[in-house]
């Protein structure tokens, strides 16, 4: 089965009109706020597996970032980051769903949305463009994708109003996964009892 971005931007005659090319750039905006104080909010880590967690929790309850932190970006909740350097020329991008503010390295650029539906972005940026992601990354060993490249990237995008059913779709699919996978975690730790 193909994959709806490929089908929708591979075949223009399809009834989907509404998707027009945006360049990321006219959706996103920059983020700077930095810290002022060690240790002013709780560290964070962006993870390409776990998403935004908190790094005591992903370092087995210790802080990684033990030299002076004054100056890493704020994160606040409901926006996005992603590492700007990759060995394997793969960028993840996630999004703080976890606390209000976190701390993140100056690794990570923090970006918010000015006209785009957060769900639907997210999953549009990690599982439709890394073509793209890898083209503006620079770098022979190790990849650096700048946030002034990523904004510069073209890609379909159907109206505000589609992206918010197509973001609220996946979203619940996401939730039901994850409710019939603590339900299976639980009849297995029910069988091992």
């Amino acid at each position: 089965m193909l994959p709806l971005f490929y089908v929708i931007s591979h075949y223009s005659n399809l009834p989907f009109r509404a998707w027009e090319q945006r360049k990321l750039g006219d959706l996103v905006v920059d983020y700077v706020e930095k810290t002022s104080v060690q240790n002013q909010f709780p560290m964070l880590t962006s993870s390409q597996q776990k998403g935004i967690v908190l790094q005591e929790d992903y370092f087995a309850n210790r802080q990684v970032t033990t030299e002076n932190n004054i100056g890493y970006f704020v994160l606040p909740r409901g926006y996005f980051t992603f590492r700007s350097r990759s060995d394997n020329d793969v960028f993840v991008f996630n999004r703080n769903d976890i606390i209000d503010r976190g701390i993140i390295s100056y690794f990570y650029p923090v970006f918010t949305l000015k006209s785009a539906d957060s769900d639907f972005f997210l999953r549009r940026i990690n599982n439709g463009i890394q073509r793209q992601l890898s083209i503006q990354a620079e770098g022979t060993g190790q990849h650096v994708l700048s946030l002034k490249k990523f904004k510069n990237i073209v890609a379909m995008f159907p109206s505000e109003g589609e992206q918010k059913k197509i973001g609220s779709f996946f979203k619940q699919l996401d939730d039901t996964i994850a409710l019939h996978q603590r339900k299976l975690d639980t009849l297995k730790q029910m069988k091992k009892g």
